[in-house]
C-alpha cells in the first residue's frame, strides 16, 4: 500500500495522517459534488439508461478495492447457472492492455490472457465454467454481444456506479472488517460514494464477516436492513484449495501445513491474505507486497524466488487472482503455489435467494 492508501484505511488517521488529508479536502469536495450531480441526473432521467431484455444483476461496492467483490460475483454466477440460466458476466477489465469490447470466455474456452482481459475477468472465467465473460469500458455496450452468445441473465462486475445500464438488483459488497476506512470520499479516502448510497441497493453483502467485531457487525446489519429492507448476506473468505502456480493442479487444502513460506501478492489488503495462509498452517517467513492488479515481470518473479531461497522457504505462495498474472515461464516453478478461496455464506442465504427470485422475475417479465 502507498502512504495515502494506508491513511485511507485507518478508521482514525490521527495526527500523522490528518495533515496530508487536509490537503486533499478541496479535491474531495469537488469529487463529492460531481458524484452528487451525476447521481441526481440519473435519478431524474436526464442521463440515458440502456435497458437489457434479460435480467441484470449488479455486484459493486462503495469503496475502491479489496471488498471481496470477485468472490461474490463468482458465487452469484454459480447460483444462477445452478438455476439453469445462461449467464454472462460483464466486466470493465481493469488493468488490461486492451480497451475494446471483447469476449474473455464463450462459456467453453477462456480466450484471452489476464494481460488482455484483466485478472478478475479471467479468474471468473476459470472459476465459473459455462459462464460467458465479456469486458470493455462500457458494460452497456457488452449487452448485445452477451445476448449473441445466448445469455439470458447478466451479472455486472463492479456495476454499482455504472448506472448507464438498468439493473433488476444491485448487490453492494462491504468488507465487514473495515467497510469505509476513514469514511472520506476520493481522493481523501477510499470511498466512491457515501454509505447513504446504499438506498439504491437491493441487497448488502458483508464479506469477511468472521473478521468483524460483534458491535461493528450489528451496526452494519442495521444499516443494511434500513437501506434495503432485508437482512444482509454475510460471508467469509474460505480457503478451499491450494493449487500449483499454473492453476492446473490441486496440491490439496493441507499443502501449506507446517511449511515455511514466502508470500507475495498484488491485492488491496495483503494482511487478509497473510491471515488466510496462516489459517492453512503456513509459517510465514517473508512477504513481498505489490500494488493491486500489478503485472508481474519475469525479473520480479526471479527476485521473489531468490528472496524465498535466502529465507529458506520451501514454498512461494500467492493468491489465485495474482496467479493468473504470473509470467508463464515462471508460473510452472515447483515452489510456486496459489490459494483458492470461495465466498462461504454464513448468514443471509434466504435473503439472497429471495432477492434473486424477485430480480429474475422482473427481468423475465420485461423480456416477454
Amino acid at each position: 500500500m502507498t502512504l495515502v492508501e494506508r491513511i485511507w484505511w485507518r478508521r482514525a488517521p490521527g495526527l500523522a495522517g490528518a495533515a496530508p488529508l487536509a490537503l486533499l479536502w478541496p479535491a474531495e469536495a469537488a469529487f463529492r459534488a460531481a458524484a452528487a450531480l451525476r447521481g441526481a441526473l440519473y435519478d431524474r432521467g436526464a442521463l440515458a439508461v440502456a435497458v437489457a431484455p434479460v435480467p441484470v444483476i449488479s455486484v459493486g461496492n462503495v469503496a475502491v478495492g479489496g471488498a471481496g467483490k470477485t468472490p461474490a460475483v463468482i458465487a452469484l454466477a454459480g447460483r444462477l447457472l445452478a438455476r439453469g440460466r445462461i449467464v454472462a458476466v460483464l466486466s470493465r477489465g481493469y488493468g488490461a492492455s486492451r480497451t475494446d469490447p471483447r469476449t474473455v470466455s464463450d462459456g467453453r474456452t477462456v480466450l484471452l490472457s489476464a494481460g488482455e482481459a484483466g485478472d478478475e475477468p479471467v479468474l471468473v472465467a476459470r472459476r465459473v465454467p459455462g459462464a460467458r465473460v465479456l469486458c470493455g469500458p462500457r458494460r452497456a455496450a457488452l449487452v448485445g454481444p452477451a445476448l449473441a452468445l445466448g445469455a439470458d441473465a447478466l451479472v455486472l462486475d463492479d456495476g454499482f456506479q455504472h448506472r448507464s445500464l438498468a439493473r433488476d438488483l444491485d448487490v453492494v459488497v462491504l468488507d465487514a472488517a473495515n467497510p469505509v476506512g476513514n469514511g472520506r470520499l476520493l481522493p481523501a479516502g477510499p470511498n466512491r460514494e457515501p454509505l447513504s448510497a446504499l438506498r439504491r441497493a437491493g441487497l448488502v453483502w458483508l464479506s469477511h464477516a468472521d473478521r468483524a467485531d460483534a458491535a461493528s457487525l450489528a451496526r452494519l446489519r442495521a444499516t443494511a436492513r434500513s437501506a434495503t429492507g432485508r437482512a444482509p448476506v454475510e460471508s467469509r473468505h474460505a480457503a478451499v484449495e491450494v493449487v500449483d502456480g499454473t492453476l492446473s493442479r490441486s496440491l490439496g487444502a493441507a499443502a501449506l501445513r507446517g511449511e515455511r513460506v514466502l508470500l507475495f501478492s498484488g491485492v488491496a489488503h495483503p494482511a487478509a491474505f497473510r491471515a488466510t495462509a496462516e489459517g492453512l498452517g503456513a509459517e510465514v517467513a517473508a512477504e513481498r507486497a505489490f500494488p493491486d492488479h500489478h503485472r508481474f515481470t519475469t525479473a520480479e518473479l526471479d527476485g521473489v524466488l531468490a528472496a524465498a531461497a535466502r529465507a529458506r522457504c520451501g514454498r512461494v505462495v500467492t493468491t489465485e487472482k495474482d496467479a493468473v498474472r504470473l509470467p508463464p515461464d515462471r508460473a510452472a516453478d515447483p515452489r510456486l503455489c496459489a490459494v483458492r478461496i470461495s465466498a462461504e455464506i454464513l448468514a443471509g442465504a434466504d435473503a439472497l435467494e429471495a432477492a434473486l427470485d424477485e430480480a429474475l422475475a422482473r427481468g423475465d417479465a420485461r423480456a416477454r
